[in-house]
């Protein structure tokens, strides 16, 4: 591995922990910066939204969940990048959720990495991450 190809990958590991990080934060400007215009969200539920939608059904969930990306793995191909993890959603009412995610990242002329597609599907098989 390059050095480039390295940082890269550190770059795309900060980004996409950001997601969830902006998501429960409730920073919706600039987790709209990090989203294509044709992002898709694929639900654990098998529910799909485009990027207004999903935006939109995270405002009122601030502060009532944390959302925690974490053993983050990053591939690169070409101007793709394809990031997998696992997902833990806290609710303050102490229910968890444990997910696993795969986000497509695409980079764009202005060389921009933006998300484009994001499916998350349960991991029964796992507990929290922040054990």
């Amino acid at each position: 591995m390059t050095d480039t190809h390295t940082a890269l990958i550190s770059t795309m590991t900060d980004l996409d922990a950001s997601i969830d990080t902006l998501a429960s934060q409730g920073d919706f400007g600039a987790l709209e910066g990090l989203l294509a215009d044709d992002f898709r969200y694929n639900h654990s539920t098998g529910h799909s939204q485009d990027k207004r939608e999903w935006v939109d059904g995270l405002k009122p969930l601030v502060g009532r969940r944390q959302r925690v990306a974490s053993s983050i793995q990053i591939e690169l191909h070409g101007d793709l990048a394809v990031a997998m993890g696992d997902l833990d959603i806290s609710w303050t009412d102490g229910r968890h959720n444990y997910d696993r995610y795969v986000r497509v990242y695409r980079r764009f002329a202005d060389g921009n990495w933006l998300l484009v597609s994001q499916r998350t599907v349960p991991a029964h098989d796992r507990a929290s991450a922040q054990s």
